[in-house]
């Protein structure tokens, strides 16, 4: 004998705020360790000057809103400066000359302007947490809710995201948002408001990112599906009626058969709805840049959001350009069609994939199509139009999949469980499963801790064997100066040679560096860092910091630059993206002085004859001067850059 129970709606309550309370913790406890990824500076000061100025000048590829929530915090620092609006670099939308001294030389922190810019996406998470816990409870109940809630708290993927002020996790809370309430609107017909707030929500996605499009064709195919699948069940339900009457009565029958098709008054309802859907979206788009009408280009016709068209027609012209591409260490510049499928099964947590698996066997066993479209169809069409993009830019593009996902499968659980009178608890083998992939989860997002970013699963091999499969965002994307800083601290580590895949400063770091290729706007205050003392043939001896990106070479660097370090053991890896090599001196050192040239433009050949490693440049304008070490020392001079002659008499027999 058994009885039956679930959690009371108090007790489900309070477990969901502990796990929202988790969510927090995991994203504040890592966000002081966390430097500025690659184009968040861009995005800050995009919004910022939106918000400030209404100034849609700066073009990123994207719509405004995730850069318009990531600038609001700032306003409590009123005395920022930003680039004069007159200033030609506006109009040339160099957005790194504009964003690079915005946050890193201003009147406030770096640190302070990029933790205000991040907490917005946070609060998202946690909102985004709620809908979630309260879509999975509606539909399997509070058990499946918290099942549902505890996947997202615990997802890797999500957990990085939500702390960047980007344009990737902000989208897939309001799509999620949109389809909860487009769900609602089918689900209760009779009912406007959630039809307005699925409108709200869907404009809120498209003028986030426009890769959510996808969630337009998913509404209307999903509307039309629910249409066909009601009209047949009443059909089918009208014929048994019909029958149980008799066949004197098929006259009745065909009565009721006709007022459920009723074609031309569905079609009128339904096109009527997703009219006033649309609408609504559009207008949420055209509120969020503030009503704003005028020309998408000088003299041409004004319209609603001239900005967003702006940067439609942006995007589409940066689809069309070559960009590079990294797959399996190879590189591309038109990608692969299959490239984020192997991103999903490689980057997605195992247990989240094993449970989407036992969840589609359940769909199509028992046939539960019609309720679970409204997380397949949306998810598929998404998936599938990746399929064509030959901009592989990272796994991130996938991320509005995951928590449809994870109220799909709290399907799994069942809406009660099981207690014997004579035992503590009846745990079945499906239940003992579902537990132990949700065990599995959490402890696999806090082994990662807290390298979110760099999450592989079991079958990549983890993120040390993950770079050689993906690279730039999916596991390097400037994250982790903060980690290398604590690193050469506790090393007692004078200066290091950095090669960083990132825009963050190392200065404001406290960070003394060599400037290794590619150098970027960040290293210019390191130094002389047009001087190349690195040579890919032999390395120099010095402590070498290279971003895995960097060290898999493909993306803007050529692969073979850091292939000395490639297979090496390193000292120790930073965040699971930055990898330290001590290299250490071999032969005698040796003086080389250079007019003209950098020591990587040195033959191969000629570099191996000086019998070391432990080459140091200098350099000199062979025109009117010349550096020679006492001894031996070696000279090399570009051919158009030829000695003086009365300095070349010095070199007569040598």
């Amino acid at each position: 004998m058994s009885r039956h129970f679930s959690f009371s709606p108090s007790l489900s309550r309070a477990i969901a705020i502990a796990l929202l309370l988790i969510l927090g913790w995991l994203q504040f406890s890592t966000l002081s360790i966390t430097s500025p990824t690659m184009d968040e500076p861009s995005h800050i000061v995009s919004g910022y000057a939106f918000l400030t100025r209404g100034d849609t000048r700066l073009k990123l590829n994207g719509p405004i809103l995730p850069n318009l929530i990531g600038a609001v915090p700032l306003l409590l620092e009123p005395n920022l400066e930003l680039t004069p609006p007159d200033d030609p670099a506006w109009d040339a939308n160099a957005h790194d000359s504009i964003s690079d001294p915005f946050v890193w030389n201003n009147t406030a922190s770096p640190f302070r302007i990029i933790y205000l810019a991040r907490f917005p996406f946070m609060a998202i998470g946690w909102l985004l947490g709620a809908l979630i816990y309260r879509w999975a409870r509606e539909r399997n109940g509070s058990t499946a809710g918290l099942f549902a809630l505890a996947l997202y708290v615990f997802c890797p993927n999500l957990l990085a995201h939500s702390r960047f002020a980007m344009t990737d996790f902000e989208p897939t809370a309001y799509a999620f948002f949109a389809l909860y309430a487009f769900d609602r609107s089918l689900r209760q017909p009779a009912s406007r408001r959630w039809l307005i707030l699925a409108g709200i929500g869907l404009g809120l996605a498209l003028a986030s990112k426009f890769s959510l499009l996808m969630i337009v064709a998913a509404i209307v195919l999903l509307t039309i599906l629910n249409v066909l699948t009601t009209k047949t069940q009443r059909l089918a339900a009208h014929r048994c009626i019909a029958a149980d009457m008799g066949s004197h009565q098929e006259n009745l029958k065909r009565t009721l058969c006709l007022s459920v098709a009723c074609p031309a008054s569905v079609g009128r309802v339904v096109v009527k709805n997703l009219v006033v859907l649309f609408f609504i979206a559009a207008l949420t788009i055209w509120g969020v840049y503030f009503f704003q009408i005028g020309p998408i280009n000088p003299g041409g016709i004004p319209v609603p959001a001239p900005g967003f068209w702006r940067e439609w027609n942006s995007a589409q012209y940066y689809l069309n350009q070559p960009w590079p591409n990294y797959l399996f260490g190879q590189t591309s510049t038109t990608g692969w069609w299959y490239y984020f499928p192997i991103a999903f099964v490689l980057k997605t947590p195992l247990p989240i994939l094993i449970l989407l698996v036992a969840a589609l066997a359940r769909t199509i066993i028992k046939r539960a199509w019609r309720n679970d479209l409204i997380f397949l169809v949306p998810s598929f069409l998404i998936f599938f139009s990746l399929f064509f993009s030959t901009n592989n830019l990272g796994f991130r593009y996938l991320l509005p999949i995951l928590p449809l996902i994870f109220v799909y499968v709290s399907g799994l659980i069942p809406r009660s469980i099981s207690h014997s009178l004579n035992r503590a608890v009846t745990l079945s083998p499906l239940r003992f499963v579902t537990v132990s992939l949700l065990a599995w989860q959490i402890i696999g997002t806090l082994h990662i801790y807290p390298s979110y970013l760099t999450f592989f699963n079991e079958i990549a091999g983890g993120p040390d064997h993950g770079r050689y499969v993906l690279s730039d965002s999916n596991i390097d994307w400037g994250q982790d100066l903060v980690g290398l800083k604590n690193y050469v601290d506790a090393q007692h580590i004078d200066r290091i040679k950095l090669s960083y895949f990132g825009i963050a400063h190392p200065a404001a770091y406290g960070l003394s560096t060599e400037a290794l290729l590619p150098v970027r706007t960040a290293m210019n205050d390191q130094g002389a860092w047009w001087l190349k003392r690195y040579t890919p043939i032999d390395p120099a001896p010095g402590v070498y910091a290279i971003s895995v990106a960097n060290l898999m070479g493909g993306i803007w660097i050529d692969p073979g630059e850091y292939a000395f370090f490639r297979d090496r053991t390193p000292d120790t890896i930073i965040g699971n993206s930055i990898y330290i090599y001590t290299i250490l001196p071999h032969g005698s050192p040796i003086d080389l002085s250079l007019s003209g040239l950098q020591i990587d433009q040195i033959d191969p050949e000629t570099y191996r004859r000086f019998g070391t490693n432990d080459v140091r440049p200098r350099w000199f304008d062979a025109t009117s001067s010349i550096i020679a070490a006492p001894d031996r020392s070696r000279i090399a001079l570009a051919d158009d850059r030829p000695l003086a002659p009365e300095l070349a008499a010095l070199f007569d027999g040598v």
